[in-house]
């Protein structure tokens, strides 16, 4: 079933919900049509079944047959120095698939990239939610430096290590809520390092794989982290 999303707050089912202006036209171009069936998703865990009832070039009309209030799946959330754009994009696109609860742009010694909020961001999240049905949009953060986001920040960091390490694995299972650190493409520094592993609630995480692209880091933390949740 094809979802779409929509910015809503509140309506129940049985009623109906009218889309206009630009919205109304991308329903258009997606070729919707008169009796579909559809999901629309608002990106804060409110996920509508419908059926089309009337559509025009400036007016979709739906009406609502379901509604579901719904909660995340877990509570992972994503710190990252930035890459270049084009993996900062990728990494955006992983988060909404991936079910990241937040972002936290940093910027570091070798990082490539300082994030802004822009509304091509903002179709890339809605081009990923659509996709992947997921309800919820991440939070994303201001991008802030590396050394402030250790002063301030409060719960558990996972730090995905590229270096091996001799001490034991870090016992992550019982660890709900959890927020990967992940460095740019070139790695945070010795001195950034030595920083990360002085933060009061840190556990490290070595996969044994060659150096990863940061977009790739991400999913394979995640991919690991949750399997690590549900064995």
């Amino acid at each position: 079933m094809r979802a779409i999303f929509h910015s809503f707050d509140s309506i129940e089912a049985s009623e109906v919900l009218i889309i206009s202006g630009d919205a109304a036209h991308h329903l258009n171009v997606v070729r919707v049509k008169a009796g579909e069936k559809i999901i629309i998703l608002n990106g804060k865990g409110i996920k509508l079944g419908g059926e089309v009832k009337v559509i025009t070039k400036n007016l979709v009309e739906i009406f609502v047959s379901s509604k579901e209030v719904l909660e995340r799946g877990h509570e992972l959330s994503l710190a990252i120095a930035n890459p270049k754009k084009d993996a900062f994009e990728d990494i955006l696109k992983m988060a909404v698939e991936l079910g990241i609860k937040d972002i936290y742009p940093m910027s570091s010694e070798f990082s490539q990239y300082d994030y802004v909020e822009s509304d091509r961001v903002q179709r890339i999240l809605e081009s990923a939610l659509i996709q992947s049905n997921n309800p919820f949009f991440p939070i994303i953060h201001e991008q802030v430096k590396l050394s402030d986001f250790l002063n301030t920040y409060q719960d558990t960091l996972v730090f995905f290590n590229s270096k091996t390490s001799e001490g034991p694995a870090s016992n992550l299972k019982d660890l709900y809520k959890k927020t990967i650190l992940i460095g740019p493409e070139g790695g945070f520094s010795p001195s950034e390092v030595s920083l990360i592993l002085k933060f009061s609630k840190i556990h490290e995480i070595h996969l044994p794989t060659p150096i990863l692209r940061a977009p790739t880091a991400v999913a394979s933390s995640v991919g690991y982290l949750l399997a690590g949740q549900n064995s």
